[in-house]
Formats: C-alpha cells, structure tokens, sequence
C-alpha cells in the first residue's frame, strides 16, 4: 500500500511528476473529428490539457447532466496513472435563456438559481467520485473576455452586428461543418437552424445577445447584452487552457450545433483550439433514446427515473458509477431498471469477496501495480486491464478483467486469494472504485422498509387529509382519500381530526400511486389559492423523507438525500 506524506494529496502524488510517464505513446484515443482511433500526442510532454462541456444550471440534475463527467474524470484518473499531470476544466453555462425564464417565472434572482443549482452539481460529483476536475469555471466570470472575443471576430469581417445582436458568419469559415461532416449550402432553416430575416446565411449564430427588459446584462462596443451559448465554450478554454489543447469532450448530441459552432468560431479567431475530440454515448431507455421531446417523458414516474438524487438513492452512487463504466463510453447507456439493479448487485457481490482489503485506505499507482510478481494468471489480467484502457478508454474490457480476477480468487487457497483480491481493488481504485465506504453505501441505498416508508408517506397524507377539511378543501381531502384506497391503503377514521392508514392490502406500486395523486393534489390546490394545502404537502412529504421538487416541466419526487 502506498503511504503518503501528512497533507499530500493522493492526486498530487500521481499527477504532478512527468517522470513517471511509463508509455507517452501507448494510449490510443478515437477522434470524433477524424473518426479514427491515434495515439495520444500532448502538445506539452507530459500534460494532458481536457475543456468537458458542463451543465446549464437552471433545474435539478438529471442523468445527462452526470455521465460526461463520471466518463471524463475516469479518462483523467487512467491519463493520471499513467503519469500524466491532467488539467481538466468543466465549465458551468450560468447565463442562458432558461436560467433567464426560470429567474422570470419564479421572481427569483437568475443568478441565485445558477448558484443553487451549481451546488447541487458539484455535490452530486462528488458523491459520485469525480475528484479530478481542476476548474469550474462560470460563464458570468468571463464576460468581458467574451467581448473581446468577438470584437476580434467582428474585425476580421468573420462576424456582424444584426438588430438583435451580434453573429457568426458561418459563410466565411471554410471549414465549417467539419466536425459533423455537413455542408453550408446543404443547411437550411429546420428544428436545429433557425431563420431570421436578419441574418446572412439560417446557419449563422449568435455570439452576443443584446439586451431584452428583466434580463441580466453587460455593456459592450455592441450595445448592452449578453453572450450566447457557444462563445462561452471558446472563451473559457482559451482562457484556461490556452488558444491550443489536447482534449475536448462533451455528449454525443453537442456535436451540432454546439461543437461545429465552438469549432468555426475559435478558428477563425486564430486559435488552433482542441487537437481530439471525444464523445459519450447518450441516455436511453428500453433500447430508445431519452431526450425532453420524448412523449415518455409526460409521465412523471418515467421522468423520476432519470433524476440524479433519484438515482443515487435508489442504486448508490458506487453502483451508478461501476453501471456507467460497464460499456465503453462511447456508446448510448440504458436506464432501465432491471440493468441498473443488476450492476448494483454485480457490484455489492465484488465488495463483499474483498473483506476488509475494501475498508483499507490509501491509492497504489499504476507503476507500483506493475511492480507486483505475480503469477501468470494475474499477470495476464493485469496486462488485459491496462491495454483495455490504453485503448481509447474501454473501461467495460478493463471491468471484464476484474470480474475475471474475482472469479478466480474463490478458487484460490488464503494467501494466493488474497494477492489475487488485493489486484482487483488497487485496479479498480484507478477508475474510482471500491472506495472505503462504497458497500455501505450500496447497501444502503434504497434501503430500509418499504412498507414503513409506504406507512409514513399515507400517514402525512392523512395529516394533509385533516389540514385540507380545516380549510375547507374538501376536493383535495377526498382526492387524497381516494388516492390512498386505490392503492389498496385502507383508511380507518376514528375521532374527529384522528385517520389511521392500514397498509396491509396496498398495491406493490402503491408508494407512486399515492405521491403521484399527492402531487396532482397539491397542484390542484395550488391552482384554488390554497397554499396552506399546498404547503402542508410538502412539509409533511419532507418530513417523512420524501422531496418536492417543482420544475418547468411540472414536480417530481424524491426520496430527500444526505
């Protein structure tokens, strides 16, 4: 076990020294400019340079807002452990039109939402293990270099002021479309193309936004405004990482129109911009991908599905984690729950054969690893890991080796089995996995009684039940009792202001039957002014564990997190 210095981080250990760079050409990384796999090439010996496209904070964090940066962080972790030193900024779009409309909606300062929900997703990061990550930076931080940016671009004659802003003349960057192999006379107005009487070509973009009343905004040469999405992207990693770096990823649905455009407009500013371009596969469920147009996702139970702290509440963040590096992250990942459950229980199982070696802290690097005499057996699986994730990252492979190890240490006697477990943890911690504390937490999750959880949740209803005959909203009191009996909760009166629920009869899905008709009842009461009602749903659902959590697209719930 590897022991560090009092105050040295174990990423300071493996990221800093070049000097332990044991193959600079081994790694091969596929190119989604290219669309060819070619060995990594640092512009700088010995550091890796990776801009990620981070999330639009404006509502809670769903699965898509996670996934680029679990794959991404484990791309840094491998980049690490081979000795690269990693700078890796994932930046954080607080300006936009949805943070705007939200801010518009609710009377709520646009950037105290950003700020809310900035949290909520680097928490959510770090329950998930992603520690690599060097920067956040924020949109509303680099503004004025944005303005600089465009200036620039407007100079060149590669940019022009419009009525309602400034734009990026896609007609003067000859290579534009590269990415995604599309062509400019080709392009016309469509959902992802918008035309405008104002504009030179219906592909142009906007780089700057100018100002509309209840809006945030800056002064420029331009007019007062503020930028559009894609110069966010352009800026910041120049900023950070300079005019030329190594890695640029993001989801496979930010090739068009985000990428195409961060590519276009950084180009013909000068820059050299990202040398490789990596992207992960998307969200899918039942073999069909998710997306907010998908009818599925009117249904509230089927969105909930999808919804981060849902998510770690009811698998455990170690387990989303080992589900997401299960296939190579370059392919669509499916939600359904069965597969989920599955890698969980895969996962716990792994855990458990490790004994105490999982409760042992501390990190051993990829060279002491190699270090190790082992037997031909293990050897192999070692040399399988590593050239699996030397292979554009395929950290399914990679996992397929360590499911192999642990299958064959239960045949191995004490001392062979323990050299043998102690390998598949020290590999596994190079991707972020068997932490101490992970099976707790995966045993944990979505535990404890269901029928005591179903018992709490109808009694609050009742509680809301008697709250909502005081007011005399004996709509909402009846439709609460209805939703109980039609989940098979028998509701037993007693003295006036005093309801027993008896849960013994309920449904398998009576839990979501009677919060979904809790949130249509709460709806419903919100939409007659009365907010005692309202409120006292979700005071009383919160204290029984159960989170409200209202969007634009209507409420969900959640079981509440740490």
């Amino acid at each position: 076990m590897c022991r560090l210095p009092q105050g040295l981080s174990t990423w300071a250990l493996v990221l800093e020294p070049a000097s332990l760079i044991l193959s600079p050409m081994a790694i091969r990384i596929y190119d989604s400019l290219t669309r060819e796999k070619s060995p990594l090439k640092p512009l700088t010996p010995g550091e890796v340079k990776l801009y990620v496209c981070g999330p639009t904070v404006y509502d809670d964090c769903h699965i898509g807002h996670l996934m680029g940066p679990v794959l991404f962080d484990t791309v840094a972790r491998w980049l690490a452990a081979r000795g690269y030193k990693v700078n890796f900024v994932n930046n954080i779009t607080d300006i936009d039109d949805k943070i705007i409309n939200r801010a518009i909606e609710s009377g709520e300062a646009w950037d105290s939402i950003a700020e809310r929900y900035t949290k909520q997703y680097q928490g959510f990061l770090a329950e998930l293990g992603v520690e690599t990550i060097s920067s956040h930076p924020r949109c509303s931080d680099y503004v004025p270099q944005m303005i600089t940016f465009i200036e620039d671009l407007i100079a060149q004659d590669k940019a022009y002021v419009a009525d309602d802003g400034v734009y990026f003349d896609i007609q003067k960057h000859p290579g534009y479309g590269k990415l995604t192999r599309r062509k400019v006379e080709d392009m016309q107005a469509g959902s992802r193309v918008q035309a405008q009487s104002n504009l030179r070509h219906p592909g142009d973009f906007a780089l700057w936004k100018n100002a509309k009343p209840q809006e945030p905004s800056w002064d420029s040469p331009f007019g007062a405004g503020r930028p559009g999405w894609h110069i966010e992207c352009s800026v910041m990693s120049s900023e950070l990482l300079g005019g030329a770096f190594d890695l640029h990823g993001g989801g496979d649905d930010l090739k068009f129109p985000h990428h195409e455009n961060e590519i276009a407009q950084s180009e013909a500013h000068g820059d050299a911009f990202a040398s490789t371009w990596m992207h992960n596969g998307m969200v899918q469920y039942g073999g069909r991908k998710v997306a907010k147009s998908d009818p599925r996702m009117q249904d509230a139970a089927f969105r909930q599905q999808f919804q981060a702290r849902w998510l770690l509440d009811t698998y455990g963040a170690p387990a989303l984690r080992f589900f997401l590096l299960r296939s190579a992250y370059r392919r669509p990942v499916d939600f359904e729950p069965s597969t989920l459950e599955a890698a969980r229980t895969g996962l716990i199982r792994m855990a458990k054969g490790l004994g105490s070696l999982a409760e042992e802290p501390g990190k051993v690097t990829l060279e002491e690893i190699q270090e190790m005499n082992l037997d031909a057996t293990n050897a192999a699986h070692r040399k399988g890991f590593i050239a699996a994730m030397d292979d554009d990252f395929s950290s399914g492979e990679a996992l397929a080796e360590l499911f192999s190890l642990a299958q064959e240490a239960r045949t191995l006697e004490p001392e062979a089995k323990q050299i043998t477990l102690t390998l598949v943890r020290d590999l596994g911690r190079l991707l972020g996995l068997f932490r101490p504390g992970d099976l707790e937490l995966l045993l944990a999750a979505g535990s404890g009684s269901a029928d005591e959880l179903l018992e709490q949740v109808a009694g609050a209803l009742l509680e809301v039940r008697a709250l909502a005959r005081e007011q005399k909203a004996f709509g909402t009191a009846d439709a609460l009792r209805d939703a109980l009996l039609q989940a098979g909760i028998t509701v037993e009166d007693g003295t006036p202001g005093t309801s027993r629920a008896n849960c013994h009869g309920a449904q398998t899905n009576a839990l979501d039957q009677i919060l979904e008709a809790a949130l249509a009842a709460r709806l419903a009461a919100k939409a007659a002014k009365d907010f005692v009602t309202a409120d006292g749903l979700r005071e009383g659902l919160a204290a029984v564990g159960i989170s409200i959590q209202d969007g634009a697209e209507g409420s969900n719930w959640t079981r509440s997190g740490a």
